[in-house]
Protein backbone atom coordinates (compact mmCIF):
# COMPACT_ATOMS: atom_id res chain seq x y z
CA UNK A 1 0.00 0.00 0.00
CA UNK A 2 1.30 3.46 -1.08
CA UNK A 3 1.22 6.43 1.48
CA UNK A 4 -0.70 9.07 -0.23
CA UNK A 5 0.12 12.49 1.85
CA UNK A 6 2.47 14.71 4.45
CA UNK A 7 0.71 15.30 8.25
CA UNK A 8 -1.05 18.46 8.28
CA UNK A 9 -3.05 20.74 11.09
CA UNK A 10 -6.54 18.48 11.76
CA UNK A 11 -9.73 19.88 10.98
CA UNK A 12 -11.95 16.47 12.98
CA UNK A 13 -10.76 13.18 14.97
CA UNK A 14 -11.91 9.95 13.27
CA UNK A 15 -12.40 6.74 15.66
CA UNK A 16 -10.65 4.09 13.18
CA UNK A 17 -12.21 0.57 13.63
CA UNK A 18 -10.19 -1.87 12.24
CA UNK A 19 -8.01 -5.31 12.35
CA UNK A 20 -4.64 -5.04 14.04
CA UNK A 21 -3.55 -7.94 12.50
CA UNK A 22 -0.28 -7.71 10.20
CA UNK A 23 -1.99 -8.63 7.11
CA UNK A 24 -4.20 -5.99 7.17
CA UNK A 25 -1.55 -3.24 8.10
CA UNK A 26 -0.78 -2.07 4.35
CA UNK A 27 -5.01 -1.18 4.21
CA UNK A 28 -5.34 0.31 7.71
CA UNK A 29 -2.31 2.52 6.87
CA UNK A 30 -3.17 3.63 3.46
CA UNK A 31 -6.94 4.44 4.77
CA UNK A 32 -5.55 6.33 7.84
CA UNK A 33 -2.89 8.11 5.30
CA UNK A 34 -6.30 9.35 3.30
CA UNK A 35 -7.73 10.17 6.41
CA UNK A 36 -4.41 12.37 7.12
CA UNK A 37 -5.10 14.20 3.29
CA UNK A 38 -8.27 15.47 4.57
CA UNK A 39 -7.01 16.71 7.68
CA UNK A 40 -9.08 13.96 9.30
CA UNK A 41 -6.95 12.97 12.20
CA UNK A 42 -7.27 8.73 13.16
CA UNK A 43 -7.40 8.17 16.73
CA UNK A 44 -9.14 5.65 19.09
CA UNK A 45 -8.22 2.16 18.11
CA UNK A 46 -7.46 0.23 21.33
CA UNK A 47 -3.83 -1.86 20.59
CA UNK A 48 -3.24 0.53 17.98
CA UNK A 49 -3.89 4.51 19.04
CA UNK A 50 -4.75 3.87 22.67
CA UNK A 51 -3.94 1.75 24.94
CA UNK A 52 -4.74 2.16 28.89
CA UNK A 53 -5.19 -0.65 31.74
CA UNK A 54 -8.61 -1.12 31.56
CA UNK A 55 -11.45 -3.52 29.95
CA UNK A 56 -10.75 -3.00 25.76
CA UNK A 57 -15.06 -2.61 25.50
CA UNK A 58 -14.98 0.27 27.72
CA UNK A 59 -11.69 2.01 25.63
CA UNK A 60 -13.97 1.17 22.78
CA UNK A 61 -16.80 3.36 24.26
CA UNK A 62 -14.99 6.33 24.96
CA UNK A 63 -12.88 6.59 22.35
CA UNK A 64 -16.13 6.14 19.83
CA UNK A 65 -17.98 9.02 22.31
CA UNK A 66 -14.57 11.35 21.71
CA UNK A 67 -14.39 11.46 18.21
CA UNK A 68 -16.15 13.37 15.47
CA UNK A 69 -16.38 10.75 13.19
CA UNK A 70 -16.24 6.73 12.87
CA UNK A 71 -13.74 5.45 10.09
CA UNK A 72 -14.80 2.17 9.10
CA UNK A 73 -11.69 -0.07 7.53
CA UNK A 74 -13.45 -3.20 6.40
CA UNK A 75 -11.22 -6.19 5.63
CA UNK A 76 -11.51 -9.43 5.72
CA UNK A 77 -11.28 -12.08 8.79
CA UNK A 78 -13.77 -15.32 7.81
CA UNK A 79 -14.82 -17.32 5.33
CA UNK A 80 -18.33 -17.37 5.36
CA UNK A 81 -20.37 -19.52 3.41
CA UNK A 82 -24.31 -19.66 2.47
CA UNK A 83 -25.98 -22.81 3.75
CA UNK A 84 -28.41 -22.12 0.59
CA UNK A 85 -26.00 -22.04 -2.47
CA UNK A 86 -23.05 -23.19 -1.10
CA UNK A 87 -21.10 -19.28 -2.31
CA UNK A 88 -18.19 -18.42 -0.09
CA UNK A 89 -17.25 -14.73 0.68
CA UNK A 90 -14.83 -13.27 3.23
CA UNK A 91 -16.32 -11.44 6.03
CA UNK A 92 -15.58 -8.91 8.57
CA UNK A 93 -14.09 -9.49 12.28
CA UNK A 94 -17.35 -9.66 14.55
CA UNK A 95 -15.69 -6.46 16.61
CA UNK A 96 -15.78 -4.55 13.82
CA UNK A 97 -19.66 -5.31 14.29
CA UNK A 98 -19.39 -4.06 17.39
CA UNK A 99 -17.80 -1.24 16.73
CA UNK A 100 -19.99 -0.02 14.26
CA UNK A 101 -23.20 -0.65 16.45
CA UNK A 102 -21.46 1.33 19.22
CA UNK A 103 -21.13 4.40 16.75
CA UNK A 104 -24.66 4.03 15.55
CA UNK A 105 -25.65 4.22 19.34
CA UNK A 106 -23.61 7.64 19.84
CA UNK A 107 -25.43 8.94 16.23
CA UNK A 108 -21.69 9.53 14.99
CA UNK A 109 -21.01 9.74 11.21
CA UNK A 110 -19.98 6.47 9.98
CA UNK A 111 -17.51 6.00 6.99
CA UNK A 112 -16.63 2.93 5.62
CA UNK A 113 -13.59 2.03 3.07
CA UNK A 114 -13.53 -1.74 2.04
CA UNK A 115 -10.44 -4.00 1.02
CA UNK A 116 -11.57 -5.26 -2.19
CA UNK A 117 -13.09 -8.72 -1.96
CA UNK A 118 -14.49 -8.25 1.66
CA UNK A 119 -18.30 -9.18 2.11
CA UNK A 120 -19.31 -6.24 4.78
CA UNK A 121 -22.65 -7.85 5.56
CA UNK A 122 -26.15 -6.41 5.73
CA UNK A 123 -25.37 -4.16 8.44
CA UNK A 124 -23.51 -1.74 7.08
CA UNK A 125 -24.96 -1.18 4.14
CA UNK A 126 -27.96 -0.01 5.99
CA UNK A 127 -26.44 2.57 8.01
CA UNK A 128 -24.10 4.08 5.42
CA UNK A 129 -22.31 4.59 1.81
CA UNK A 130 -19.28 3.17 1.65
CA UNK A 131 -16.45 2.86 -1.36
CA UNK A 132 -13.99 -0.24 -2.06
CA UNK A 133 -10.55 0.55 -2.47
CA UNK A 134 -7.45 -1.52 -3.77
CA UNK A 135 -4.99 -0.05 -1.49
CA UNK A 136 -3.25 1.70 -4.00
CA UNK A 137 -2.96 5.28 -5.17
CA UNK A 138 -4.00 4.22 -9.20
CA UNK A 139 -7.43 3.29 -7.74
CA UNK A 140 -7.72 6.14 -5.49
CA UNK A 141 -7.06 8.78 -8.20
CA UNK A 142 -10.25 6.81 -9.97
CA UNK A 143 -12.36 7.01 -6.55
CA UNK A 144 -10.74 10.21 -5.33
CA UNK A 145 -13.87 12.24 -6.37
CA UNK A 146 -16.37 9.89 -4.06
CA UNK A 147 -13.87 9.64 -1.98
CA UNK A 148 -13.47 12.93 -1.03
CA UNK A 149 -17.37 13.81 -1.23
CA UNK A 150 -17.77 10.98 1.25
CA UNK A 151 -15.66 12.52 3.91
CA UNK A 152 -16.47 15.82 2.83
CA UNK A 153 -20.04 15.29 4.04
CA UNK A 154 -18.80 12.75 7.12
CA UNK A 155 -17.40 16.28 8.45
CA UNK A 156 -20.51 18.37 7.75
CA UNK A 157 -22.37 16.29 9.44
CA UNK A 158 -20.36 15.93 12.15
CA UNK A 159 -19.95 20.13 11.94
CA UNK A 160 -23.79 20.83 11.82
CA UNK A 161 -24.19 18.38 15.25
CA UNK A 162 -21.71 20.15 16.75
CA UNK A 163 -23.30 23.64 15.90
CA UNK A 164 -26.42 22.64 16.25
CA UNK A 165 -24.96 21.39 20.35
CA UNK A 166 -22.97 24.76 20.34
CA UNK A 167 -26.11 26.67 19.86
CA UNK A 168 -28.47 24.20 22.30
CA UNK A 169 -25.84 24.54 25.08
CA UNK A 170 -25.63 28.52 24.36
CA UNK A 171 -29.36 28.54 24.88
CA UNK A 172 -29.52 26.29 28.12
CA UNK A 173 -26.70 28.57 29.54
CA UNK A 174 -28.51 31.93 28.17
CA UNK A 175 -31.86 30.27 30.06
CA UNK A 176 -30.38 29.13 33.28
CA UNK A 177 -28.73 32.88 33.54
CA UNK A 178 -31.87 34.60 32.80
CA UNK A 179 -33.37 32.21 35.31
CA UNK A 180 -30.70 32.57 38.08
CA UNK A 181 -31.03 36.93 37.11
CA UNK A 182 -35.07 36.84 37.85
CA UNK A 183 -34.89 34.00 40.87
CA UNK A 184 -31.84 37.24 42.16
CA UNK A 185 -34.45 40.19 41.06
CA UNK A 186 -37.08 37.61 43.19
CA UNK A 187 -34.94 37.90 46.58
CA UNK A 188 -34.28 41.20 46.40
CA UNK A 189 -37.77 42.51 46.32
CA UNK A 190 -38.47 40.06 48.60
CA UNK A 191 -36.01 41.30 51.19
CA UNK A 192 -37.15 44.92 50.30
CA UNK A 193 -40.59 44.15 50.59
CA UNK A 194 -39.62 42.30 54.08
CA UNK A 195 -37.50 45.55 54.78
CA UNK A 196 -40.76 47.63 53.78
CA UNK A 197 -43.20 45.80 56.35
CA UNK A 198 -40.79 45.99 59.19
CA UNK A 199 -39.97 49.68 58.87
CA UNK A 200 -43.49 50.29 58.62
CA UNK A 201 -45.11 48.42 61.42
CA UNK A 202 -41.96 48.34 64.22
CA UNK A 203 -42.42 51.85 64.22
Amino acid sequence: MEEIVQKHDYYARAFVSCSLREEDKPFVDFVCDLLDAYHIKPIGTVGKFFVAPENPIDSMKKNIQDADIVVICATPRYTLKDIYNGNETNGLSEMIHVETGMALSTEKPIVAFVKEGTNVGSVIPNITQYVVLSGTKKDYKEKENIVSSLLNNAYKLFRDKFLQREKETALAKRNKENADSWATIGKVATLMLAGYVIIKYVK
